[in-house]
C-alpha cells in the first residue's frame, strides 16, 4: 500500500516501546541474584584458598567480599518485599 491509497504510513519509533516486556518480576530478579551470590561466594572461597603471597589476592578478596555483601543486602530486601514486610 502507498500513501496514495488513503492509508497513512505509521512512523516507527527509533527504539522499542516494549521495554516493559523486558522487565523481570521481583521473584525472577531474586532468583538470578541468589544464583550470582552462589557464584560469587564460590569464587571468594577459591581466592581465599590460594597459596602464596596474600598481598596478591587482597584486592580481589576485598572486591568480591564487597560485591557479595551488596548482593546479599539486595537479596534480603527482595525477601522482605516478597514476604510482605
Amino acid at each position: 500500500m502507498t500513501e496514495g491509497d488513503g492509508v497513512d504510513r505509521i512512523e516507527q519509533l527509533p527504539q522499542s516501546d516494549w521495554t516493559d516486556q523486558d522487565l523481570l518480576t521481583k521473584d525472577e530478579a531474586r532468583e538470578r541474584l541468589v544464583e550470582e551470590i552462589g557464584r560469587t561466594q564460590a569464587r571468594l572461597d577459591e581466592v581465599k584458598a590460594r597459596t602464596g603471597d596474600p598481598a596478591e589476592f587482597d584486592a580481589e578478596i576485598t572486591m568480591l567480599a564487597r560485591r557479595l555483601n551488596a548482593m546479599e543486602s539486595v537479596r534480603d530486601e527482595y525477601n522482605d518485599y516478597l514476604d510482605g514486610k
